[in-house]
């Protein structure tokens, strides 16, 4: 029996472990936050597909396109032959990376909406692509970076914010957002206590006195240029930010998207809603 045992392991340890899978060779992002995410961990080159919004890196305007984040073209995807297809919940694409599986890709769900998710998100797939460091070295990063803005507006009265996503009707950035979450990390108080995105009446954004309006945009026009929504808001100047002059476009990318970006976020409202920086 003690010989047979001796050779069962003999034999065992001369099994090689089993391989373990390859990082994947071609990678299509279904959304643009999960585009920047694989730039952001080293996989930029191994991206092939992307959506008609991922514009960040410049080098993932370069990458075929697949369509849009709610309704990405299956067909497409597939005739790129990824190995990976990596996609958050949205509306609108639950069917089509259902139809990817059913087709054969390989189709891994990355939540990314909230501060933490975004985060955990790095991490995930930054795994996905073999790259788990240097998931865990950016994430640290930008952990420390979102730390020493809370810590150059700690002591600072909180600014009464609205966070606005559209006007004609308004929409803002309500708790438990990733928007309203920089807002606090950057030294203000978010005026909607409502959750997810509301869209609001012109009197209560009047009664809520907010100090400053952070208007997102798709894109910013050039200085000296009136956007649609500066407009909107100059014909309401009872509201403190109007008067004082402190309605502030944003791009989209850096404010709204869940991704390697959050710290350049906070560290841009901080400066909007604290110029001065000091007590």
């Amino acid at each position: 029996m003690f010989l047979i045992t001796l050779t069962l392991i003999a034999a065992l340890a001369a099994t090689p472990p089993p391989a373990a899978p390859a990082p994947p060779a071609r990678i299509v992002s279904l959304t643009p936050a999960l585009t920047e995410i694989l730039f952001a961990v080293g996989a930029g080159d191994r991206v092939v597909g992307v959506t008609d919004f991922c514009d960040y890196p410049p080098e993932a305007k370069t990458r075929a396109k697949v369509g849009g984040y709610v309704n990405p073209s299956v067909e497409a995807v597939l005739a790129l032959k990824p190995d990976l297809v990596v996609v958050s919940p949205g509306p609108g694409n639950r069917d089509a990376a259902l139809a990817m599986q059913r087709a054969g890709l390989r189709v891994e769900v990355v939540q990314a909406e909230t501060l933490e998710e975004s985060l955990s998100a790095i991490e995930a797939v930054a795994r996905l692509v073999g790259n788990a460091e240097k998931g865990r070295s950016l994430v640290a990063s930008i952990r420390e970076r979102l730390n020493a803005v809370r810590r150059k507006v700690s002591g600072l009265p909180a600014v009464p914010t609205l966070f606005c996503v559209q006007t004609e009707p308004i929409y803002a950035a309500g708790r438990d957002t990733l928007p309203s979450e920089l807002v606090v990390i950057a030294g203000g108080k978010n005026v909607v206590t409502e959750p997810r995105y509301p869209r609001l009446g012109l009197e209560a954004v009047v009664a809520a006195k907010p100090q400053v309006i952070l208007q997102a945009r798709m894109d910013v026009p050039p200085s000296g240029k009136e956007s649609p929504e500066e407009a909107f808001w100059a014909r309401w100047p009872q509201i403190p930010a109007v008067a004082a002059k402190r309605v502030v476009l944003l791009d989209n990318g850096v404010a709204l998207r869940p991704g390697p970006r959050v710290a350049d976020a906070a560290e841009q409202l901080a400066a909007i809603l604290h110029p001065s920086g000091t007590p």
